[in-house]
C-alpha cells in the first residue's frame, strides 16, 4: 500500500531553499555518492561542464577539484541552494552559479560534460527531463547521473508494508529504465551500473530525520496522505525489530542507479 507522488515543484523549490543551511549535516549519504561521481569522471577531461541540481556544493566542490581548468556551470532549482554553493565555490573566470529548472528551462548553452546527483528523481516527467538535459550536450560529450532507483530506502518501505500502513513515496525508476530514456534521447551506454549505499543510523527516526533535513519531505506534494503518529510509531517499531545490529543501530539503503553515457555524434 503506497501512494506514488507527482513531485510540485515550487513546493521542491521553498523546501531546498529553506533547508540549505542545515543540508550538509544531514547528507552523508550525498558525500558517498559525489566520491562515486568524482571516480566515474575524474580522467575525463572537459572544456566545459554542467551541473544540475547542485544543491549545496558537495559534488560540485569535488568536480571542482577534478577539473581545475574547466569552465563549470553549477545550477539549482531553489534559490537557497545556489546561494549556498555560491559561498562554496564563489564565482570566477571559471566558476558560474545559475538559478535553473533541468526540467521546464531551455538552456542556450552547450557542455562537454553535464553530471546530477539526486536531482532526476524529483522530475515530474522524466521523459521531459532527459531530453531537456541531453539537448544540453554537444555531441561526443558525456553525461554522468546519479539516480535514487527502485528499492531506495527499503527498510523503511518494507517496515511499513509489513505493518499494513500506506506510505508516500517517489517514482523510483528501475535502472533499466533509465538507461532507456537516455537511449531514447541519443546516447550511447558507457558502463550504467546500480550501486547500494548504506548508510547507519541510531534508531529509525533518524532515518526521517536525514530524509526531512535535506528537504526531501513528500507531504504537501500531489497525491500525498498524512501518516497518523499511531501509525508512524509502529512502522518505526517495525524497522527497529526487523533491522537493528548488534551495535545497536539501524542501515538505511540508498540504492542509487549511475547513468555513463556518450552522446551519439549526428
Amino acid at each position: 500500500m503506497q501512494s506514488v507522488l507527482t513531485p510540485d515543484t515550487e513546493l521542491i523549490q521553498a523546501r531546498f531553499s529553506v533547508a540549505s543551511s542545515v543540508y550538509d549535516s544531514y547528507a552523508e549519504h550525498h558525500r558517498l555518492i559525489a566520491e562515486e561521481v568524482e571516480r566515474i569522471v575524474v580522467n575525463m577531461d572537459p572544456g566545459s561542464l554542467l551541473e544540475a541540481g547542485s544543491g549545496t556544493g558537495i559534488l560540485s566542490e569535488r568536480l571542482n577539484k577534478c577539473f581545475p581548468r574547466t569552465v563549470k556551470t553549477f545550477t539549482d532549482i531553489a534559490p537557497g541552494m545556489v546561494r549556498t554553493c555560491r559561498k562554496r565555490l564563489p564565482e570566477s573566470r571559471l566558476i558560474n552559479h545559475r538559478l535553473w529548472n533541468f526540467e521546464k528551462q531551455q538552456c542556450s548553452n552547450s557542455f562537454d560534460l553535464v553530471v546530477s546527483s539526486c536531482a532526476l528523481q524529483w522530475a515530474a516527467d522524466p521523459v521531459s527531463a532527459v531530453r531537456n538535459l541531453s539537448s544540453t550536450v554537444t555531441a561526443g560529450g558525456y553525461t554522468v547521473h546519479a539516480i535514487p532507483a527502485r528499492g531506495m530506502l527499503h527498510e523503511l518501505e518494507n517496515s511499513f508494508r509489513t505493518e499494513g500502513i500506506r506510505w508516500n513515496r517517489l517514482n523510483y525508476l528501475s535502472g533499466d529504465r533509465w538507461n532507456r530514456l537516455f537511449a531514447d534521447a541519443g546516447f550511447a551506454d558507457c558502463g550504467s551500473f546500480s550501486k547500494d549505499f548504506t548508510v547507519h543510523y541510531r534508531r529509525p527516526s533518524d532515518v526521517l530525520h536525514a530524509v526531512r533535513g535535506i528537504g526531501a519531505s513528500l507531504t504537501g506534494h500531489p497525491g500525498a496522505f498524512c501518516v497518523t503518529p499511531v501509525e508512524l510509531r509502529k512502522a518505526l517499531y517495525r524497522y527497529s525489530r526487523s533491522y537493528s545490529t548488534e551495535h545497536g543501530t539501524v542501515p538505511a539503503t540508498y540504492r542509487i542507479h549511475f547513468v555513463v553515457a556518450k552522446k551519439v555524434l549526428l
